[in-house]
């Protein structure tokens, strides 16, 4: 046969004039193409020997081979699968243009530069044109095939990447194909064994079918003798069976994954090895979960707790997800849509038979059994944790210790699953000894008979909050307070707002659900039914306290002024002068400092603090004097200093002062004021 001439159709033109100008900076990814294709086809064969033994080579065995020639700068990807036909070659590389190449041009066009970026690796593969992809890095291409049909005959494709391509008759006697590229002078860094194992061991690993690679001399040609040594005599075969071991080509890849592993087969150095792969990281992990599942949705699955986090992770924006794998091929690095944000620190790997190659990161979104998959793996991870928890405390909390700020950012962006996350929430409290952390199962269990409601305090550090005026009522009255000291603890209390506890309604009767809810302490002392109340009431109530009392409350908001929304006496300051408390219908100080945070850090804005009542402890030595300076109407001026600055002092506890060091001044003046009169 003649060799015949064929034009690209139209759409694939466009398409090789793309890619042979190689926009793309992950060109690699050409030989992730063309190695999965070469799975394909052997696949196809397999199923094909299932049923019908009588085609070429039946019994020729399934392996991929790639041959590299430095010095004719030829690349070489061979399997033995089944083969094309000519009408194939002429069809599916090169006439009739998929459904797949015009959306990806379509794709091409509605990417801006950035997102260009990525293209290589987000949707070459998944619009089933990642054959094409050779024309980044070849200036030629030559494929020979032969269709495992004993009446088929061999052909050879060849084309320069432009508008034309060309086929006829060869001499391949072997089925499978081979496909020869002729590289681009800028592009022989993939001739070379190193170059060409990175990027198997990044994208194709873990494909069913053995790859060997060889380099070839100039003028010599890939032989199937080259790899496989002659067959010894029958008498021989048992005695050489470990030589043969030895002496015998290794494949370069696992052709059984890890997770395809019965858990009982897998060593711990096999764990850490792959953990070492799948993170690439080179410490040690924390945790392994090994979880596979066979039902409506079948996936196998291995998660990796890392034994810390990195700075990448802590970023929200980072890439992260799951390696997502479809019969052994890489389809996405980073599977987002199988985990949650929150579980970003996770690293690990699933497949699953149920997703098709041509997945895209559109299509992966809505589809159904993606989110099945989802669901059932964070379930899975949450039991995991709560059975760690249980079962082996120092573990768990070194856990906590390193990722207990991802269990806080789930209890506040995922609502679905927040009743869980809070069981796993660690904590120090008020009454805690040394470094102790105790769960919210734990203090329910420590609270007094007659306490309805869980109490915190969310402060800017544990020192500050363990002396916070706050504090005083509770441990007089030894009631638990749980501290919480990190920025993300302000965004935390303000999406829990209440815990469940499961429990018996009353005796015999079936079990029922019971709300704790949760009470800042930082909010001032609540009037008596104050929404029952008229005015005279309230104004008989006021009357109660000594009238020098009130007359000082007065001059404090007459000094204090637009800083406070009032000045009152109370009863739960014990040890301390006095105390600002949040007004119980105004927004908690958690609330107020994640505002703080996404104004000023956020939107680079100033924040102004809401105001808040002060509260004053009469019965304090230090109120006590300037109750009676104020009556007696001796050292106004020192009266006056004193009570800014305890206000001050008050902003400084709650982490609300902007500028410290103004308050210098006016100490060093009480200072010398006080000093002044003792002479």
């Amino acid at each position: 046969m003649s060799e015949q001439e064929y034009e690209f159709q139209a759409e694939i033109r466009k398409l090789l004039n793309i890619l042979s100008k190689s926009l793309y900076q992950h060109k690699e990814i050409f030989l992730r193409e063309l190695i999965s294709n070469a799975v394909d086809a052997s696949k196809k064969l397999d199923f094909i020997l299932l049923t019908n033994r009588d085609i070429r080579d039946a019994d020729e065995e399934l392996r991929i081979e790639i041959y590299f020639n430095e010095e004719e700068k030829t690349l070489t990807i061979r399997d033995y699968g089944v083969g094309m036909t000519k009408n194939q070659l002429i069809n599916d590389l090169g006439t009739i243009a998929g459904s797949g190449t015009e959306k990806f041009l379509k794709k091409l066009e509605e990417a801006d530069q950035k997102e260009s970026k990525k293209l290589d690796l987000d949707i070459i593969g998944q619009f089933g044109i990642g054959f094409y992809s050779v024309f980044m890095v070849a200036e030629s291409v030559k494929v020979r095939t032969r269709h495992y049909s004993k009446d088929e005959d061999a052909y050879e494709w060849t084309s320069e990447g432009t508008g034309k391509f060309n086929i006829t008759e060869t001499d391949k006697e072997k089925r499978g194909t081979d496909i020869i590229l002729y590289l681009n002078e800028e592009d022989t860094e993939y001739l070379n064994d190193y170059r060409i194992k990175e990027i198997i061991n990044k994208y194709s690993k873990f494909v069913p079918y053995p790859i060997y690679i060889f380099e070839l001399e100039e003028g010599e040609i890939p032989e199937r003798g080259k790899i496989k040594e002659e067959e010894p005599e029958e008498a021989e075969k048992e005695e050489k069976v470990e030589e043969k071991e030895e002496k015998g080509p290794k494949p370069i890849n696992k052709t059984t994954p890890l997770w395809k592993k019965s858990k009982s087969e897998i060593t711990e150095e096999e764990y850490k090895d792959f953990y070492h792969y799948i993170s690439n990281r080179y410490d040690d992990y924390h945790h392994v979960i090994n979880y596979k599942v066979d039902g409506r949705v079948r996936f196998r699955s291995i998660l990796f707790i890392p034994s810390s986090p990195t700075q990448d992770m802590l970023q929200q924006d980072a890439d992260y997800g799951l390696s997502l794998y479809s019969k052994s091929v890489l389809i996405m690095k980073y599977a987002k849509e199988l985990i949650p944000q929150w579980m970003r620190f996770v690293k690990g790997v699933l497949e699953s038979e149920d997703i098709p190659l041509n997945i895209s990161r559109e299509t992966i979104q809505a589809n159904r059994e993606i989110m099945k998959m989802s669901n059932l793996i964070v379930k899975k991870f949450l039991r995991e944790l709560s059975d760690l928890a249980e079962k082996d405390n120092e573990k768990y909390m070194e856990f906590w210790e390193n990722f207990g700020q991802f269990i806080k950012e789930g209890i506040v962006t995922d609502v679905a699953r927040k009743e869980k996350l809070k069981k796993l929430l660690r904590f120090k409290t008020s009454k805690a000894e040394d470094d102790e952390l105790i769960g919210l199962e734990d203090y329910v269990k420590r609270m007094k008979e007659d306490q309805e409601e869980i109490y915190y305090l969310v402060g800017e550090d544990l020192n500050t909050m363990e002396s916070s005026p706050h504090l005083g009522y509770y441990k007089e009255k030894e009631l638990e307070v749980i501290l919480f000291d990190e920025t993300i603890d302000n965004f935390l209390m303000m999406n829990m707002n209440h815990y469940e506890i499961k429990g018996k309604k009353e005796e015999g009767e079936e079990e029922g659900s019971k709300f704790l809810r949760f009470s800042a302490i930082d909010v001032a002392e609540p009037e008596k039914e104050k929404e029952e109340e008229g005015e005279e009431e309230k104004k008989e109530e006021k009357e109660e306290l000594p009238e020098e009392i009130q007359k000082f409350l007065e001059y404090i908001e007459s000094i204090l002024d637009e800083k406070i929304i009032k000045a009152t006496v109370s009863k739960r300051l014990y040890g301390n002068p006095c105390r600002l408390a949040n007004p119980a219908e105004g927004p908690s100080s958690s609330a107020q400092r994640a505002m703080r945070y996404w104004t000023q850090v956020q939107a680079g804005k100033e924040f102004n603090i809401p105001k808040k009542i002060f509260e004053i402890n009469p019965e304090h030595p230090t109120m006590k004097k300037l109750i009676k300076f104020h009556k007696e109407k001796e050292d106004e001026e020192t009266v006056k200093s004193i009570i800014i600055q305890l206000f001050e002092n008050s902003l400084l506890a709650e982490g609300d002062l902007p500028n410290p060091s103004s308050m210098v001044p006016r100490i060093n003046q009480i200072i010398e004021d006080l000093l002044t009169k003792r002479e």
